[in-house]
């Protein structure tokens, strides 16, 4: 379609008026020609018009342009009148069908040109109408042809192209299209045969080409060559060729062989592979007939029995027997199966692994069968030795766990109870493997003597033991103390540190108080887990350690979880191996011993005052809700102040004999003071018990004993410094 951007001005007594030559040019113009008003209908027509559209002259006058064309060609030619009316439009041109008068359809190449006034007023539009029915008619027939053509062409089955003279393919198939990996539509008339064949059988198949056209029969017909598919795979494939009648174009069809080609290849390094194996395999390989005649022998059994015994009968001259080897099962695989067996050769006593096969002929019956025999001697003492270790083992287990169910400690942790026995064959599973603990506890309860338990007899023992307290940390401050940071990271940051994760590398670190670990950190500790490392504050480089984590809490972490104070993908990371450790009032048979350690391990051995059956008994009553670190601060309490000292009941030892004595309540408050004490120290000292007695009261909690105090976490962790406080 084209359009003119001026429209010609005339005034309508300039062309219609001149009836006399406007007339003689309308009759004798080849072309069709009409003149259509403002609503698109008939002014005029000329007798080419009416003659091409088989009706009579005048009757097509006052008649409706658009109901002779073809409805399609109708639809869209309804918008192109409005525009070109409204004077939006001022030219047009298309191919378009018109319906004849007896119903046919005629295809014309219309022009229509826009006749305004000068005041720039629709006068009409006038249309020239150029005969093109009878092209239009040849270029269906053609393409009907031509479809028909390349339906069989497609449905030929073997991918097939055709080829002009100059290596252009013309003409590809879906078959083609399956095997080059391109549509057809980026093949035909723009990509030459050339480029798909791999270029060391490029000179080959030019050659071809080209002898095809110029001397009939001088290039094969059919030959093998490689091309490149789109996705830059060599396939292999079988080209047969012909020349089309008119002697310039070839028909190429192809069958891809790249599966047999490879299929060929496989086999004959299969079969040279196997070669090179049979000969240089140190097993004995042999085979024989029904007859058990030694057919085939390799070098190695040669070299091993010193002669080439083919020809001989098997059981003879390999085993000097006078019959068939027992453990030979030649009646199964003469029957088609293949089988196994471990024998003592009675030649040199050592032991063989044989395995018998069938050897097929060509009408599927078994006619000879093949004999692979290795050595295995070093294996089956191996074996031998590996059953009898195993005994030893299993003996010595046995003997290990009946000896923990009798001891009344493990490492530093003290008590013989059923419930520590237990924790002490949970540590021993643990140290066992790599994975991540989780030691739950009261406070108090001996969680870090557990975890150190474990380090020490894991394979990680000889490196370090890296203790944290997360909850001693502020939240700030956790970050640079886990993973490092480098000098000028910060205001204050003067030298390079290195962090936790750096201490503990290649050992295990041990995170006290674990539900103290805000999200935020939990999922940067969670990439260290899973692997992904991290970069110390300040510093671009990623490190990756090698550490074991052992966590403990006295909290619920899994109420943590539900509670969405932890994250639920670093919990399942961290509980892998849970530890639950029980308070000291669920293990009270446990208490005299406990007493006995403390006692020998803060007393002169000839000065120890006297644990009496009364204290016992105090000891016994009481639900020690500090758990064993109470019980060690009150034994050291015992030794130092001469009192039995607990948070319910209090005993001094002058009156231990006495029963009524048992209920006496010390003031909490209560401070020995030298008369000789300043002021400021006899502060010192009261401040000094009145921490110590909070902190013991909150189990240690250092953010519930500030709060109770009424001071801020980190005065209290600088008191705590200052008088060097500590849980022991």
């Amino acid at each position: 379609m084209s359009e003119k951007t001026n429209a010609s001005h005339f005034k309508t007594d300039d062309w219609l008026g001149k009836e006399h030559w406007l007339s003689r040019i309308l009759d004798d113009a080849g072309a069709g020609i009409f003149f259509l008003d403002q609503n698109g209908r008939f002014i005029r027509t000329n007798a080419a018009m009416c003659n091409r559209l088989l009706y009579d002259p005048g009757d097509l006058e006052n008649r409706y342009s658009l109901d002779l064309l073809y409805q399609k060609d109708a639809d869209d030619m309804k918008e192109i009148l409005h525009e070109m009316v409204a004077g939006k439009r001022s030219a047009y041109r298309r191919q378009i069908r018109y319906q004849r008068e007896d119903g046919s359809i005629f295809w014309g190449d219309m022009s229509l040109a826009l006749i305004q006034s000068k005041e720039k007023k629709f006068e009409t539009i006038i249309g020239i109408v150029i005969d093109i029915n009878e092209q239009k008619l040849a270029e269906e027939k053609l393409r009907t042809s031509e479809e028909r053509y390349r339906r069989v062409f497609n449905k030929s089955g073997a991918a097939s192209i055709i080829i002009e003279p100059d290596m252009t393919i013309s003409m590809a198939n879906e078959e083609f299209e399956k095997l080059t990996g391109y549509y057809t539509h980026e093949i035909e008339h723009h990509m030459k045969w050339s480029a798909f064949v791999v270029p060391e059988d490029l000179e080959k198949m030019s050659h071809y080409h080209q002898q095809r056209r110029i001397q009939d029969g001088q290039a094969p017909d059919e030959y093998e060559c490689s091309i490149i598919n789109r996705s830059g795979e060599v396939r292999d494939i079988f080209i047969k060729v012909g020349m089309l009648p008119d002697g310039i174009r070839s028909i190429a069809s192809f069958m891809d062989i790249t599966s047999l080609k490879k299929t060929t290849r496989a086999l004959k390094d299969s079969e040279a592979k196997l070669l090179a194996i049979i000969e240089a395999a140190e097993g004995l390989i042999y085979t024989c007939n029904q007859d058990f005649i030694i057919e085939f022998m390799n070098k190695a059994l040669i070299d091993q029995i010193g002669k080439d015994a083919t020809g001989s009968l098997c059981y003879q001259s390999l085993y000097q027997r006078d019959s068939q080897c027992p453990w030979c099962a030649w009646q199964d695989v003469f029957n088609g199966n293949a089988d196994r067996k471990e024998f003592e050769s009675p030649v040199d006593h050592r032991w063989y692994d044989a395995m018998m096969s069938p050897i097929f002929d060509d009408t599927g019956a078994v006619s000879r069968f093949e004999a692979f025999v290795i050595d295995i001697t070093e294996r089956k003492l191996a074996e031998k030795a590996l059953r009898e270790r195993e005994v030893y083992l299993r003996r010595e287990n046995v003997r290990l766990k009946s000896s923990i169910r009798d001891r009344f400690r493990f490492g530093n942790i003290i008590g013989k109870s059923q419930v520590m026995q237990q924790v002490y064959e949970l540590i021993l599973n643990a140290a066992a493997t790599d994975a991540n603990v989780i030691i739950y506890g009261e406070s108090g309860t001996g969680k870090e003597l557990v975890a150190q338990a474990v380090h020490n007899m894991s394979e990680r023992s000889k490196s370090a033991f890296v203790v944290v307290n997360c909850g001693a940390i502020p939240e700030n401050l956790l970050e640079s103390e886990f993973f490092g940071y480098k000098k000028g990271a910060f205001t204050g940051a003067e030298q390079n540190k290195h962090g936790y994760l750096d201490l503990a590398d290649s050992g295990t670190l041990f995170m006290d108080e674990l539900g103290e670990i805000g999200l935020n950190m939990q999922v940067k500790l969670l990439r260290v887990i899973e692997g992904m490392g991290y970069r110390p504050v300040g510093s671009d480089q990623m490190h990756h350690p090698d550490i074991r984590i052992i966590a403990a809490s006295n909290r619920d972490l899994a109420e943590l979880v539900r509670n969405g104070k932890m994250r639920e993908d670093f919990y399942y990371r961290i509980h892998v191996i849970p530890i639950h450790l029980p308070p000291l009032r669920d293990r009270k048979e446990d208490l005299p011993l406990l007493i006995d350690h403390f006692m020998k391990r803060y007393g002169d051995r000839d000065r120890l005052p006297p644990i009496t059956g009364e204290i016992i008994d105090v000891a016994q009553a009481y639900d020690w809700p500090g758990n064993v670190r109470e019980l060690q601060n009150v034994l050291h309490r015992y030794m130092t102040f001469n009192r039995f000292d607990l948070s319910e009941m209090s005993l001094k030892k002058e009156s231990v004999g006495k029963k009524k004595h048992t209920d006496s309540v010390i003031d909490s408050a209560l401070v020995v003071v030298s008369p000789k004490s300043t002021l400021p120290e006899s502060v010192e000292a009261y401040e000094k018990q009145m921490i110590l007695k909070v902190l013991e009261k909150n189990l240690w909690h250092r953010g519930k004993a500030a709060e109770d105090l009424g001071i801020n976490r980190r005065t209290l962790f600088k008191k705590i410094k200052k008088y060097r406080l500590d849980r022991s």
